[in-house]
């Protein structure tokens, strides 16, 4: 049964990569977003605005993961399966 699957090549460098860049990306997200809606909100105390951020990456964090996660799912399951001929 297993046999028939096969791993594509560079495919655990490609979503280290991928997690990776994901995190860094989602961490930047949240506090930009974050720095926005404080502005917006006229939030000017520092501790306020850097607990605001931290909880912004902390809640960003999963769904960088989650949108890796479902990119990559994705692309495995896209593969062209051999279907057995009449």
């Amino acid at each position: 049964m297993t046999g028939d699957r096969r791993k594509r090549p560079g495919s655990r460098l490609l979503l280290g990569i991928a997690l990776f860049a994901g995190t860094l990306a989602s961490i930047c997200g949240g506090a930009l977003l974050a720095d926005f809606a404080l502005d917006l909100l006229g939030v000017a105390s520092p501790p306020v605005r850097l607990g605001v951020k931290v909880i912004a990456m902390a809640t960003a964090l999963p769904a960088g993961f989650y949108l890796v996660e479902r990119a990559f799912l994705a692309r495995s399951c896209a593969t062209p399966r051999k279907t057995p001929g009449p």
